[in-house]
């Protein structure tokens, strides 16, 4: 929650109300509490657009035009925008009825800063006040041209995003493999839905059938003679093959499938990973791992078995502990192979910079390799890290829960009928929902329609609207609530009224 100065403006800018207000977002509603006046609560499918106005000011703009200003929000600014926007862009998803998990990614589309996501079925583009969904039924080709992601799109505008930096790479990978495996799973049900299908044919009608598209049964009976009556015998409910048989005397047919649920299983079995190598033991080299005594004695000894000159007589090893081995000032000549200890100082020796046995340092090189230990015992190795884990399923799709039947399918099975001037949407595996019937859009009325409903997830429009019925979502597609006509339940009556929306 975030106290902020408020100010509620009307479309045309004009101020009606302001003050000082608690802002929050809880359970995708913004909400607005005023220090004296009544609280504005909007959930995010009512908002428009979220964005900065200008420096350190919010500005939320409903959908019916009203303007909510935010400012004086101090360091919660930035963590109230976040949570708006995310909102903002869950909310979109929704209204988009996109499925599954999305990989999100920001970049540019026209020039704006948009969140992209991309879910199973579609590609979003979350701008500050649109959102255009993209469906991979509906996408042609993705093309990746110096850092310029262009997805061609069959019946609409390429869409081109550019500023995904480092993660182009990343993002066109994750769209290609999502695209590619939604075509096969599209293919994967049809698989099962029809198995003595030749797999050429079956390759060919399930690039027809792609997730949603409605395809003419003339077309698939040029697959194979059969193949369309099979699918509306296997597919749809006994109550509707009749029904089915009754629009064909009077429309053209058109069968789709469209993937309604996710079927991506998440990978179970894992572990956490635990490194089971024995810890660093960086400082504590003078344990049980080297040859040779520790301190000076271990010291001369290492430099003995290293052959340096004068430790222990003049033959083999030079000047030992003969003429000024102790002497002339304490350790002088001889044994420490230089002036030593005495009124010289350092000036030779293992201690000092001569030849001989070295620097000082050389003392501590034998110390971190392991030398100069206490005990004799040998150098022990570090264990080798223990990485076994516990058994894994990795993620992937479950392809044997896409089904047709059942009273909760995860693959929808529905009809579009072209009649003159009309478009009838029926569902074919499903009891509930009522017959359709839309105002054609010309020539291309099924396409149109059939594009309307992908997008929007084939909710059926709100037949009367009104205040017991939920408001049309921002962005939501609005061809199918202008073209609508009317519907038509499921009763003895069924045949009689179609045919007074038809002929309407």
């Amino acid at each position: 929650m975030a106290t902020a100065h408020y100010r509620l403006l009307t479309g045309a800018g004009e101020a009606t109300e302001e003050g000082t207000a608690d802002a929050k977002v809880a359970d995708g509603t913004f909400v607005l509490t005023p220090d004296a006046g009544d609280v504005l609560r909007v959930p995010f499918g009512q908002i428009a657009s979220v964005a900065e106005a200008e420096q350190f000011t919010l500005r939320v703009v409903l959908a019916q035009g009203t303007v909510v200003e935010l400012a004086r929000l101090g360091v919660m600014r930035t963590q109230l925008l976040a949570e708006m926007k995310d909102a903002h862009a869950n909310a979109a998803a929704k209204t988009a009825a996109t499925v599954g998990e999305a990989d999100i990614f920001s970049g540019l589309a026209g020039g704006e800063q948009v969140e992209i996501r991309v879910y199973d079925d579609a590609l979003l583009v979350i701008g500050t006040a649109s959102t255009l969904r993209v469906s991979f039924a509906f996408v042609k080709a993705v093309r990746d041209d110096n850092y310029v992601i262009t997805v061609e799109v069959t019946g609409s505008d390429p869409v081109v995003l550019t500023r995904l930096g480092n993660r182009t790479g990343e993002f066109t990978k994750a769209l290609s493999r999502r695209i590619g495996d939604a075509r096969g799973r599209t293919s994967a049900f049809l698989g099962a839905l029809l198995p003595g299908l030749d797999p050429m044919a079956l390759r060919q009608a399930a690039g027809l059938l792609r997730d949603g598209v409605a395809v003419p049964l003339g077309t698939l009976n040029g697959i194979h003679p059969d193949l369309a009556g099979t699918l509306i015998e296997v597919a749809g409910l006994p109550g509707r093959r009749a029904g089915v048989q009754e629009l064909a005397r009077h429309a053209e047919i058109s069968i789709g499938f469209r993937q309604v649920t996710s079927v991506h299983k998440k990978a179970v079995g894992v572990t956490a990973w635990q490194d089971h190598a024995a810890s660093p033991h960086i400082g504590d080299h003078d344990g049980h791992a080297g040859s040779f005594a520790p301190g000076f004695a271990g010291m001369l000894a290492a430099g003995v078995m290293a052959g340096g000159p004068g430790a222990f007589g003049p033959s083999p090893f030079g000047a030992g502990f003969g003429g000024g081995g102790f002497g002339l000032g304490g350790f002088g000549l001889g044994a420490f192979g230089g002036a030593g200890f005495g009124p010289a100082g350092y000036s030779g020796g293992p201690f000092g910079f001569g030849e001989g046995y070295g620097d000082y340092g050389d003392y501590w090189a034998y110390r971190a390799l392991g030398a100069g230990m206490r005990t004799p015992a040998q150098h022990q190795m570090t264990q080798r890290p223990d990485v076994t884990r516990g058994r894994l399923i990795p993620a992937g799709d479950d392809l044997s829960a896409l089904t047709a039947t059942g009273d909760d399918p995860t693959v929808l099975a529905f009809i579009l009928a072209s009649a003159p001037n009309r478009v009838v949407f029926e569902v074919l595996n499903l009891a509930e929902p009522p017959t359709l019937v839309f105002r054609s859009g010309g020539q291309d009325g099924v396409a149109v329609i059939n594009r309307a409903l992908v997008d929007s997830g084939f909710k059926p429009p709100t037949p009367t609207g009104g205040l017991t019925a939920p408001a049309r979502q921002v962005g939501e597609p609005a061809v199918l609530t202008d073209l609508f006509v009317g519907q038509v339940p499921h009763d003895g009556n069924w045949s009689s009224q179609l045919a007074a929306l038809l002929a309407g």
